[in-house]
């Protein structure tokens, strides 16, 4: 696996858009100006290109019932559901990427299996998953970038400010998170 293919791959899809297929199927097609994306989200990804085309712009349907039992259909999307599902495919393959990182990192660690993990602190009161995902991971995240703004605009900025004008106020001590980010 190819870390950097996949994200190229990924950041590639988010290029794509949609416009209506102006025919009378109600489905859209991807603009003109996205079939380098297209092309490069589907070599760096190993799909198919008119695959990936067709899997972004319409949903595969199965019958169940009546005498065409079993027959698959293709529904054309509209374009805010490719969208939709474009930004759903690029989720669903950062949080797998996500997940083979963290494994592979663990698997680097001399430690029993139980006891693989990667910690990150999360804010007080904020919710504690026994399985963290890349969705989490990027909460976190933004958890920590807004505790090291407040850190530097409440606690540093205003101490500056309290020596500047002479005031006698005690130091307040706070760690930087900065080496956590």
């Amino acid at each position: 696996l190819n870390l950097f293919r996949v994200v190229a791959g990924v950041l590639h899809l988010g290029n794509i858009d949609f416009e209506e297929a102006g025919s009378t199927s109600g489905g859209c097609v991807l603009k003109k100006t996205c079939g380098q994306s297209l092309q490069f989200c589907a070599e760096l990804l190993g799909l198919d290109e008119e695959d990936l085309r067709v899997s972004l712009t319409s949903r595969v349907m199965l019958t169940t019932a009546g005498g065409t039992k079993g027959t698959v259909i293709k529904v054309p999307l509209k374009v805010e559901q490719a969208s939709s599902a474009r930004d759903a495919l690029a989720k669903a393959i950062y949080s797998r990427l996500f997940d083979h990182v963290v494994t592979r990192i663990n698997q680097c660690f001399p430690f029993d299996s139980s006891a693989h993990f990667i910690g990150v602190l999360d804010i007080a009161g904020f919710e504690y998953f026994e399985h963290n995902s890349f969705e989490q991971f990027c909460i976190n995240y933004c958890n920590e970038k807004l505790q090291q703004f407040f850190n530097e605009r409440i606690l540093k900025e205003e101490q500056e400010l309290y020596q500047k004008e002479g005031l006698g106020v005690n130091e307040v001590h706070y760690v930087d998170n900065q080496d956590c980010i």
